[in-house]
């Protein structure tokens, strides 16, 4: 990797169910006064780790130990580890894990007198992070009632069935837009260490496939269906300027209540302007997209080749 390269993520996803619930109001999607719905980072990372765990077969430092349960940080790393008393832990879970070497982690090594007798901490911020993600348009909450029925417990030699009744809580639409930053400087003095920054090269190369196919793995009762749209990267040589998000404006429709994807819903003549205008500074430019948008895609690709941009299509 070429010192202070520096990348910028967007990505567009779509739901009609229920991307990330609040667990603190009965797990309901997270309403904006201005009727859009907000997800949060942790989701984001959480799609990408389990997809890297479940399909590619990667150990996470973030999750449940090896019997399903809840742990400390410290007793995952020393589940990963072993023994973590006088070892760089962070250096060891760059190695051993996959998401430590992107989204960092933190850990502290508890001293013998126990929770109470102080310790050492262990933090690496991680190079790559996500900010708030938000629906382009304006989301109508559906809250059907749900009902179950059960055999009870035997009641003079009967058995006994019950009905249970539950609320759930999805979206009809949204159009889910994602920015994310990777920084391998965050890596910090871990990046002057060949091995560390290998370890953090070889697990980015997966980040794409795990945000992708990862969200469209999702098959889970509060998460299914959901589609990935649009993935657009920028690297950027010694420079970040954290305003991809605004360089793609989208269609009205899609910024109303919509029900679906409409017909051309990106406007990028904003996005190849401002590309040319730094042309100097751009490494690469990474695009991904699903059918629906695929023609407007490759005219994207066509306008940014003729301008000498570098870039590329990702098949998906």
């Amino acid at each position: 990797m070429t010192k202070n390269i520096n990348k910028e993520i967007l990505f567009y996803y779509e739901s009609r169910q229920n991307p990330n619930g609040d667990p603190g109001f009965e797990n309901q999607p997270r309403l904006m006064p201005d009727d859009t719905i907000l997800i949060t980072d942790v989701r984001i990372k959480r799609t990408i780790r389990d997809y890297a765990r479940d399909v590619l077969g990667e150990t996470l430092f973030v999750d449940y130990d090896k019997d399903g349960n809840a742990v400390t940080a410290d007793q995952r790393a020393k589940e990963i580890i072993g023994n973590i008393k006088g070892k760089d832990v962070i250096a060891e879970l760059i190695q051993l894990t996959f998401d430590a070497p992107l989204f960092g982690a933190l850990v502290t090594v508890r001293s013998d007198k126990g929770e109470d007798g102080g310790g050492d901490s262990h933090k690496l911020t991680g190079p790559v992070q996500f900010g708030l993600g938000r629906s382009v348009n304006k989301v109508r909450i559906i809250n059907p009632t749900i009902s179950g029925r059960f055999v009870g417990k035997k009641n003079e030699g009967q058995e006994k069935q019950y009905s249970t009744f539950g609320k759930f809580y999805s979206v009809e639409y949204a159009l889910l837009k994602v920015h994310g930053a990777i920084n391998p400087m965050n890596l910090g003095k871990y990046y002057s260490d060949n091995e560390a920054r290998n370890r953090f090269e070889k697990v980015e190369e997966k980040l794409f496939e795990c945000l992708w196919k990862g969200t469209n793995n999702l098959v889970t009762r509060s998460k299914f269906p959901q589609r990935s749209i649009l993935y657009i990267e920028v690297s950027y040589d010694s420079t970040s300027y954290n305003d991809l998000p605004v360089l793609v404006n989208e269609s009205q429709d899609m910024k109303q209540f919509a029900t679906g994807l409409s017909k051309s819903p990106f406007d990028f003549e904003r996005l190849i302007g401002t590309l040319v205008e730094r042309k100097s500074r751009v490494k690469n430019v990474k695009i991904a997209s699903c059918d629906d948008i695929r023609e407007d895609v490759k005219l994207l690709l066509s306008r940014l080749r003729s301008k000498q941009i570098p870039v590329h299509e990702v098949e998906c």
